[in-house]
């Protein structure tokens, strides 16, 4: 593997396909797959420099990575099953369709990679580098991201139930139509982070920042915002029924023609909020700070 960088096709006539770095094929059509990734496997260790290698639709399982310098690698397709890339460097690569499932990526610098529909279920991000990484659709179920960097991130579509984003840092991140159900998010830091029509029903916001983000139309039935900080945020058309944001900060907040039916608002900051055409029946108010809010529209009376 002298050479990562040399693209040839692979041998097997009428296949198309690249060949993998330092071999004559693809990994479909590799005669010896053990010895090319014993190859590999001596290469690897940290600063090993595989920096725009080929390893797409390689199965790459349980092997060890971590510390490899693998910035704009190609792993489209590549079965990354509890793979070790630790500390790894895998800046601007390529894991598009990849199976990397409980992979560790701990303090890996992945920004700018590209991984739309990967399988990343069960994957470790702790403290990982995600900045405008591309995961359209990609499935982090269970994923521990806790203090990932995951700023101008694309997780459009993105499944993350039940997914760790404790102290993550999520600013002008996008997650429209993302699924994060059940999942835990707190102190993270979200401002102006995208959340359109996302399903968060259920999931841990406490002491979250989520200044100026855009919630419209999320559905975050029984979700925790506790004392999270959602200055200016958008929330009109949001469903969230019996959703906790006592001691919330939701000054100059949009929530317009929300469903806060049987929320816990106690406490909460309410000044300059548009709570036009909200719907609160059953929500406790107790204590709430409505200085200067909109509140035409309410169909009961505010008991504060």
């Amino acid at each position: 593997m002298d050479d990562v960088r040399t693209e040839t096709d692979c041998r097997v006539p009428g296949c198309g396909t690249r060949a993998l770095s330092d071999a004559p094929s693809c990994w479909l059509h590799l005669e010896n797959r053990p010895a090319y990734l014993a190859r590999l496997a001596a290469l690897a260790g940290d600063d090993a420099d595989l920096a725009g290698i080929n390893l797409a639709g390689a199965d790459l399982s349980a092997l060890d990575l971590s510390g490899c310098l693998l910035s704009e690698g190609i792993l489209d397709g590549a079965h990354l099953r509890g793979t070790r890339l630790l500390r790894s460097l895998l800046y601007a690569a390529r894991l598009v369709d990849a199976d990397a499932g409980q992979a560790d990526f701990s303090e890996a610098d992945l920004g700018r990679v590209r991984a739309h529909r990967a399988y990343l279920a069960g994957a470790k991000f702790v403290r990982t580098g995600l900045h405008q990484a591309r995961l359209v659709r990609a499935v982090l179920d269970g994923a521990d991201l806790y203090q990932a960097d995951l700023t101008q991130a694309n997780a459009a579509g993105a499944f993350l139930d039940g997914a760790r984003l404790e102290e993550a840092i999520l600013e002008d991140a996008g997650f429209s139509g993302a699924f994060l159900k059940r999942a835990f998010a707190r102190k993270a830091q979200a401002s102006r982070a995208f959340f359109r029509r996302a399903l968060l029903s259920d999931s841990d916001w406490m002491e979250a920042v989520l200044d100026g983000a855009d919630l419209e139309g999320v559905n975050a039935v029984a979700a925790s915002f506790t004392r999270a900080s959602l200055l200016d945020a958008n929330l009109r058309g949001a469903r969230l029924g019996r959703t906790l944001f006592d001691g919330a900060d939701l000054e100059g907040a949009d929530l317009r023609e929300a469903d806060l039916q049987l929320a816990n608002l106690e406490g909460a900051n309410l000044c300059r909020a548009d709570l036009r055409g909200a719907r609160m029946a059953g929500a406790r108010m107790a204590g709430a700070v409505l200085t200067e809010a909109r509140l035409e529209g309410i169909d009961i009376p505010l008991d504060t």
